[in-house]
């Protein structure tokens, strides 16, 4: 069958064949927690032994396997009360792992040094490490209860911005829309009018919930910094530097660098309000006026482009998009029952990946496609190893995001050099071009927020009016002022600040942005040298600080700003282009 003609549905019996049976899938689920069960019973006394860790790092690799694939169930036609009992049990297989763990390093501390010897000697140097690492904290008594605590906030988020209901005020049949559904609406759909409409009726919703938002938002952040203080850390960016493996000075080189080139960001800003018959245009103007780009993109047009993109670069990419597509690795049928946008989860047992995309011939759904297969192509570098933690808490966010973003990056260039076309270049162009501000703006303009509302929050809580002119100000700042107004609640309506496990969700997608640019335009001056080292760079995540593997494998220092300008050079090549096209 040929899986590039049209959108297909992805084969999900190779990762469990009989998991669409929910019998099946809660039985085998029962059986890891049967496995858990004998194992905590006997890790609070004696030595550890070998076999327990290694037991328990086989399980953890099925209860990882168990847990993406009941994410994938939620693309398909599930009753949302057995999806959610699913998840929620898999989520807590994950805690009693933890908590195996965390009493083996109580009883690490009995152990006399003849024990712990024979241990070493036995045992897989990966399972010692993250046994002795106390990545777990277990000497804290108070920090499974902090971490509970976040965990219970985060869903007490999810269930306030589930229960918003939004004025309809005929914009749909009914009197009411749903969060998800306003936010659609307010963003994309193609009469401005209904446009602003939707807009204004969400940010009146959100205004009168204010006050509860605020409250899970301060309480959040306030167990957080108590956690910090619990771990004698005194740089609130300390956790999110290391889940990401960077130091703060590559963090604010990358920062100061942008800033240095604002003035760039703006004149493309002052240009598009020009063509708009505006001085200035507001947030929600710059983020709907151009909507997709007039240029269709077939599904066969998307796959065909995408891998000729990719072959330039390595030949290995191409035949891995290939092998993807006919093993039924991508679902990228619409329905509507798939989460908006896409996500690629991995089997990293099985050496697959599956990916979700509603496909719906446009430049966006082609590109949300070239960034999935990213996240795949770096999962397919990457090799099972014995562990005992899971991949969520190894895999930095930075990493996976330049794998994905470089796919991404690479099928978008090669549209724009390969259209003759000086109208369809110039949107094109403006399109990518306002992508770069969603990495180097938007986001930057949040992780900025963030940053001063942990500075604020350290002095007490704050009201729903202070929270929302800490947000206002820090968009202004980074739109250098150039935008008549900016984006209200932001604070209420991004989830990833409310992410019980990773703080500030935001930089590390501007950092896989400015890096992957980077390194597409270093393929060109390599002699064929990059598709190697990338390669290298991807299979070893994990195994040191992203920052450590770019001077590794690409002889970058990122604490220099010699590489972020190169990147940003790359931007300002872009945003003149699109000038001289407008000229024409």
């Amino acid at each position: 069958m040929n899986r590039t003609d049209k959108p297909t549905r992805w084969d999900l019996s190779s990762i469990y064949p009989d998991g669409m049976d929910n019998a099946e899938f809660i039985q085998f689920l029962d059986r890891l927690k049967a496995s858990l069960d004998q194992l905590e019973k006997g890790s609070n006394h004696g030595p550890v032994h070998e076999p327990e860790l290694r037991v328990l790092s086989e399980l953890m690799k099925q209860i990882e396997k168990a847990e993406y694939f009941s994410y994938c169930l939620s693309c398909e036609d599930m009753d949302p009360d057995v999806l959610h009992s699913l998840q929620a049990s898999t989520a807590a297989l994950k805690s009693q792992a933890r908590i195996i763990i965390s009493n083996w390093r109580d009883r690490v501390r009995t152990m006399s040094k003849a024990q712990m010897d024979a241990l070493t000697e036995q045992a897989h140097p990966n399972l010692i490490s993250d046994l002795l690492s106390g990545h777990y904290h277990a000497d804290i008594p108070e920090m499974n209860s902090a971490k509970k605590a976040l965990k219970d906030l985060e869903e007490a988020y999810t269930r306030l911005r589930n229960k918003l209901t939004v004025a309809a005020n005929g914009l749909e049949e009914g009197n009411e829309l749903s969060f998800s559904k306003a936010v659609h609406l307010s963003m994309s759909h193609p009469d401005f009018s209904t446009r602003e409409k939707a807009f204004s009726a969400l940010n009146s919703a959100l205004s009168s919930q204010a006050d509860d938002f605020s409250s899970v938002f301060n309480q959040m952040i306030g167990h957080r910094l108590h956690l910090y203080k619990l771990l004698n850390e005194e740089d609130y960016l300390g956790e999110s530097l290391r889940m990401n493996g960077l130091s703060r000075a590559a963090l604010e080189t990358m920062q100061d660098v942008i800033q240095s080139n604002r003035s760039y960001l703006t004149k493309f800003l002052n240009r598009r309000a020009k063509e708009a018959n505006k001085e200035k245009l507001s947030w929600h103007e710059l983020m709907t006026f151009s909507q997709d780009v007039n240029y269709q993109v077939p599904y066969s047009k998307a796959i065909a482009e995408i891998t000729q993109a990719l072959r330039a670069i390595d030949p290995n990419m191409s035949e891995f998009i290939h092998d993807a597509l006919q093993r039924g690795w991508v679902d990228s049928e619409p329905r509507d029952s798939k989460v908006p946008g896409g996500f690629c989860v991995p089997f990293i047992e099985q050496h697959e990946s599956r990916i979700s995309v509603n496909y719906a011939d446009t430049m966006d759904s082609a590109r949300i496609l070239a960034h999935e297969l990213g996240h795949a192509w770096h999962f397919k570098q990457m090799r099972s190893v014995s562990s005992l933690r899971f991949l969520d808490e190894t895999l930095e966010m930075t990493t996976a995001e330049t794998a994905s973003i470089f796919f991404e990056a690479a099928y978008i260039d090669f549209v724009i050099r390969n259209t003759d076309d000086p109208a369809l270049k110039k949107s094109l162009l403006g399109w990518t071009i306002e992508r770069s501000l969603n990495y180097l703006m938007a986001i930057m303009a949040s992780f900025e927020f963030e940053k001063r509302f942990y500075d604020q929050r350290r002095e007490g809580t704050l009201s729903e009016d202070q929270i929302e002119q800490i947000s206002l100000q820090a968009q202004e700042e980074v739109y250098g002022g150039s935008l008549t107004e900016y984006q209200p609640y932001v604070w209420m309506k991004y989830a990833q600040f409310y992410q019980a496990d990773v703080p500030f969700y935001n930089y590390p997608y501007t950092f896989g942005y400015l890096l992957s640019i980077g390194l597409l335009e270093r393929t060109r001056t390599t002699n064929g040298q990059f598709s190697a080292e990338f390669r290298d760079f991807l299979s070893q995540t994990g195994t040191l600080p992203v920052e450590q593997l770019v001077k590794k494998h690409f002889h970058i220092d990122l604490a220099q700003p010699k590489f972020w300008q190169q990147s940003m050079t790359k931007i300002q090549q872009d945003i003149e282009e699109y000038l001289r096209l407008s000229k024409v």
